[in-house]
């Protein structure tokens, strides 16, 4: 490999890291090709191109808010006010004995 060129991309990388600069900003502002920056950054530090952070495991656990109470009203004027967890079969019972 040609030491000059070698020498340059070694002081434009200091440039790049000192810019604050992403590494298509400074190829952007320089006029150098985005690919060559990234080659030799790679190159030159040995760094491998970066992959999407790695998602810690998940456990999704539904959790059962109380719902609110189920009030029935009648035509006669009774109200009957049930909790929301009452079995759909009972309550099903229920309204066929009313």
């Amino acid at each position: 490999m040609n030491s000059e060129r070698e020498r340059v991309w070694q002081e434009r990388l200091v440039q790049l890291r000192a810019s604050g600069l992403s590494q298509r900003a400074f190829a952007l502002k320089h006029g150098i090709p985005i690919r060559q920056v990234g080659y030799w950054v790679r190159r030159l530090t040995g760094a491998q191109v970066a992959s999407a952070p790695a998602l810690p495991p998940v456990r999704v656990v539904p959790v059962l808010a109380p719902g609110a109470p189920l009030s029935l009203r009648s035509a006669q004027g009774w109200t009957l006010t049930l909790p929301s967890n009452v079995p759909a079969s009972w309550l099903a019972e229920l309204m066929r004995a009313l």
